[in-house]
């Protein structure tokens, strides 16, 4: 876990607390609001970003998720100054940045690759910016102890790149993106080449990170784990547009239609026929004559909708049980924490099922039928 280390000395910009994200503790901020007002990029006749509009708030952790084309890394490279904008306004503080080279922009940067100077120790790579920067020894010498102890480098200090683990070099890249204090940190799939361990483990330190420092961060994944572990805001991009913003909580439950209900987590999407509506509740038939409630926000209240119920959502036993539905297995993995289930229902649809292991369940033969139910709290209409 990142240590909480103070920076010592003044705060670029002053400071405000915020409470906000997976944490309910207060944290100092100093980072910058954003504000991607109707923001176009074309390449030819593709859109890559098409009419974006999104409000960073100071001090937030801000990920942009989508699958690849889906227009985020052109979206953080606008806002980096790496492509010039076709259409809209980029403002930080206030302030349109569309005329500021990249370098005056004032950013850390993190990204896939670690660009680390090879020929380098840590200490050096680090200190790199502060002393393109013009800050004196003394300043810079303190940062670069602050900023690897923030890191967990200080043992690694006079190590060259070579000499360290790809997760290693990865805090080294944080570290040099942090040094100059920024009040906005962009990072384009920083963990995407780092074992699924090592991945977990760095998404908790770059969170804990974001508590220490109360920078503004922007950050690029097409890995829904990511962005729900680290993020204070989730926005969701599908073809240059966002179709859905909010917290992971709203994201993951509450997802707006079938693209972000089948790209955020795994999903039965099922259709079913509305019989009645009352207040944010609806009761609906699938095709086998199931009927069933789920909570809708939907302005729907009569024909056909499609309900979400998440695979982990779904309680499944060996006997009927009030408002259960009989399922036959198609499908059975044992993978550690979670049994992963596959069930066809009586109208022909499959069911994922994902229950926890426990010392009395038993991975169930393809062929069984099991007993599967659902409350109204488990399931959602999509718009």
């Amino acid at each position: 876990m990142v240590q909480n280390v103070a920076w010592r000395g003044e705060r670029p910009g002053g400071s405000t607390t915020h409470a906000g994200g997976t944490s309910n503790q207060s944290r100092t901020v100093i980072g910058s609001s954003i504000a991607i007002n109707e923001v176009v990029k074309r390449y030819g006749s593709f859109v890559a970003a098409d009419h974006i509009s999104l409000d960073v708030q100071p001090g937030e952790f801000i990920t942009l998720l989508g699958p690849s084309g889906s227009g985020k890394t052109t979206l953080l490279n606008l806002v980096a100054g790496f492509q010039k904008l076709d259409g809209g306004a980029i403002l930080v503080d206030g302030q349109p940045i569309h005329n500021v080279p990249t370098h005056k922009r004032g950013f850390g940067m993190v990204f896939q690759s670690y660009a680390l100077f090879p020929n380098m120790t840590v200490t050096q790579n680090v200190a790199f910016p502060l002393r393109m920067a013009g800050v004196d020894r003394e300043t810079a010498d303190r940062r670069v102890a602050e900023t690897l102890e923030i890191m967990r480098l200080s043992e690694h200090a006079q190590k060259n790149p070579n000499q360290m683990s790809g997760g290693q070099q990865q805090r080294v890249a944080i570290a040099r993106s942090i040094v100059m204090r920024p009040k906005v940190v962009l990072m384009d799939e920083p963990l995407s080449a780092l074992d699924r361990r090592l991945r977990e483990s760095i998404q908790i330190e770059i969170r804990d990170l974001h508590q220490t420092l109360g920078s503004t961060i922007l950050f690029v994944t097409h890995d829904q784990g990511e962005a729900l572990t680290m993020s204070d805001r989730i926005a969701v991009m599908d073809a240059g547009k966002i179709v859905q913003v909010g917290d992971p909580v709203e994201i993951y439950r509450h997802p707006n239609n079938s693209f972000v209900a089948g790209f955020v987590g795994e999903s039965n999407l099922i259709d079913a026929e509305i019989v009645q509506k009352r207040g944010s509740t609806m009761t609906l038939k699938n095709r086998a004559g199931f009927v069933f409630n789920a909570e809708s926000r939907a302005a729907i209240d009569v024909g056909r909708a499609t309900v979400l119920v998440r695979p982990e959502r779904i309680a499944i036993s060996n006997e009927p049980t009030q408002n259960s539905i009989p399922v036959t297995v198609t499908s059975a993995l044992f993978l550690g924490e979670i049994l992963r289930i596959e069930a066809q229902m009586e109208g022909g649809e499959t069911l994922l099922i994902r229950a926890g292991d426990s010392a009395t369940r038993h991975l169930p033969d393809v062929g069984d039928v099991l007993h599967a139910s659902w409350g109204a709290e488990d399931c959602w209409v999509l718009q």
